[in-house]
């Protein structure tokens, strides 16, 4: 069996890019029952669940909380009547920040609601402190005899395994400056979580439509994590002893259900024109939050094989606007666009034709398809028996079909409330962290090195004349190859490093990640600086070639270790890379 962890309890954290919750669980109900987790119900008008939106006020002053979820949202409106809430800083569906970042400014901002710019640490730190508060004081209600100690506790934070390790390691510094002890806290991939739950469900938490699907030992799953914001796909290997291994890179892009909303917007859009709906965006926040948590509840129900009409609701208020703006009536301007078939009005009801509905969730739903699609083409796919199906948007039927009628060879497995597998996972994955055993790295990693000057080779530019003669600097030394395999915890070939010049009293060692195989320079496209181990010579007085370090990386974990050891001692430097500068 995959090592435990052997603390009191699990506290997971799933941020979100449209929701957010926590989950835990303590070490013997892990034990005896490793799929049950508690959570919370958040409750927005007459839907509950254990996520809240990822939405945050924060008060006048910009350093500290008032809210978050639905009662930020709804406090906000409040303040939008009394025309207070330019004062304040509210912030939605903000996690895309980190999407695609490979470096990221550590004064980086966010703009809020109102264009108002408050430093992204600030926000997203404010927003973890909020969910790890809440879990804390859920989890020690349980505890009656005893008060939990920070020691007791192993933190997991969730993240896309497309992200960019410059993203996940801003996800640390944020959870840290929440409060939570860097030592105390683990990184995990959503896609892992989710296998790691899928593989522990009873079989008949795994039935779609009359297969019986159980990930055994040998089998191997994709696994598409479908989100608000992105799309995460993965491949794994199912182990004995409940561990898993990646075969593939993760890949995926921005295609989640917020992209269905946008094209809703835009339809809207299309329906009253800009001008009326910014000014009813800007007029009637309350009204367009209600109007849209409305599409969201009808969004669910919206199926490839169901023709009847939908109705949505468009508020009196849009439609006076509408009057206002036009001196003429929305139900008759309908009849004037495109749309004239297929919608019509009546009260506060627009009975729009399933097609039309459809239709919105057709870009999104193509790009993900013709990205799994490119994604078979490569032979060491073929062995490749089902589609696992988590995230929210998972849950869209219009998406499950999609996946099913394309891919017709392959079960398709989507779990009951396939939004919460990733938390649930998650809770799993801290208690037995050492369960993922290799990944595939997303990037070639290397050290920036001087070698010696070759004509042929190298750019002028670059050339610099030393004691010894000229060298060529900048350039870029592998240690790993983007696609390489790499095993958890365990350390690449160590390569050895020696100063350049006589008087240098340490080695700084400059590490970097690129897009590419094999970079020449580390200034080549792609190619980003991650971070700096400085290694101190001690002894001055022994030959230049005795000054020399091995460096080795750890790879494989969600982040990278870095060891640097003087030859002639011994003596090692350790350093988590930081990808923040």
């Amino acid at each position: 069996m995959a090592s435990k962890n052997t603390k009191l309890l699990v506290a997971a954290i799933d941020f979100g890019t449209t929701y957010s919750g926590w989950a835990f669980s303590f070490k013997h109900e892990y034990e005896s029952e490793p799929t049950k987790v508690s959570g919370k119900n958040y409750y927005g008008g007459s839907h509950a669940s254990m996520k809240a939106p990822t939405t945050i006020l924060i008060n006048p002053d910009g350093k500290t909380f008032d809210s978050f979820g639905y009662e930020a949202e709804d406090k906000y409106l409040e303040l939008t009547g009394t025309g207070e809430n330019t004062k304040w800083y509210y912030f939605s569906r903000f996690k895309m920040l980190l999407h695609r970042k490979i470096g990221l400014p550590l004064g980086i901002k966010l703009k809020d609601e109102t264009h108002k710019k408050l430093s992204a640490m600030t926000v997203f730190s404010l927003a973890i402190r909020y969910l790890k508060d809440d879990l804390l004081k859920t989890s020690q209600e349980r505890l009656t005899t005893q008060e939990l100690r920070e020691n007791e506790i192993w933190w997991v934070v969730t993240v896309p395994s497309i992200w960019t390790d410059a993203a996940k390691q801003f996800m640390r510094e944020a959870a840290v400056e929440a409060g939570i002890k860097s030592e105390n806290l683990k990184i995990a991939l959503e896609p892992e979580t989710a296998s790691m739950f899928c593989c522990l469900l009873p079989v008949e938490q795994m039935v779609e439509e009359s297969k019986i699907v159980r990930f055994q030992v040998g089998s191997k799953h994709m696994v598409i994590d479908a989100g608000g914001g992105t799309v995460d796909i993965t491949v794994h290997e199912v182990l004995s002893g409940g561990k898993l291994k990646e075969l593939q890179k993760s890949t995926g892009g921005a295609w989640g259900g917020t992209q269905v909303d946008e094209a809703y917007k835009k339809f809207i859009n299309i329906i009253v024109g800009d001008l009326v709906y910014q000014r009813f965006s800007k007029e009637m926040k309350e009204v367009q939050l209600e109007m849209f948590r409305d599409f969201e509840i009808k969004k669910r129900s919206i199926a490839p094989n169901k023709d009847s009409d939908i109705k949505l609701r468009i508020p009196h208020e849009l439609q006076k606007i509408f009057k206002d703006e036009t001196r003429e009536d929305l139900c008759a301007a309908i009849k004037k666009t495109k749309y004239a078939a297929e919608v019509n009005l009546v009260g506060d009801k627009l009975i729009v034709k399933a097609s039309i509905m459809q239709s919105l969730f057709s870009n999104t739903i193509d790009c993900i398809i013709s990205h799994v699609k490119r994604l078979f083409e490569d032979t060491t796919m073929r062995e490749i028996s089902s589609i696992l199906m988590v995230g929210g948007f998972s849950e869209s039927e219009m998406l499950k079909h999609a996946i099913k009628s394309n891919f017709p060879k392959l079960s398709v497995v989507v779990p009951r409330d396939a939004g919460l597998v990733v938390l649930k996972g998650a809770v799993i994955f801290g208690h037995s962290p050492s369960s993922i055993i290799q990944r595939v790295c997303k990037y070639t990693y290397g050290i920036e090195i001087c070698v010696p000057f070759n004509n042929q080779i190298h750019d002028i530019m670059r050339r610099k004349e030393f004691h010894d003669g000229p060298y060529c600097t900048e350039v870029f030394n592998k240690h790993v190859t983007m696609g390489q395999i790499v095993a958890i915890d365990q350390c690449t070939e160590p390569q050895c490093y020696t100063p350049v010049t006589e008087d240098a009293t340490s080695i700084r060692i400059n590490i970097y990640a690129s897009l590419k195989n094999s970079p020449l320079y580390v200034t080549d496209d792609g190619c980003v600086k991650l971070g700096c181990v400085k290694v101190s010579i001690l002894d001055m007085s022994v030959p230049l070639e005795e000054r020399s370090v091995l460096v080795t990386m750890t790879f494989g974990g969600t982040e990278i270790e870095v060891i640097a050891i003087e030859k002639r001692t011994g003596k090692a430097t350790t350093a988590t890379v930081h990808f923040l500068g």
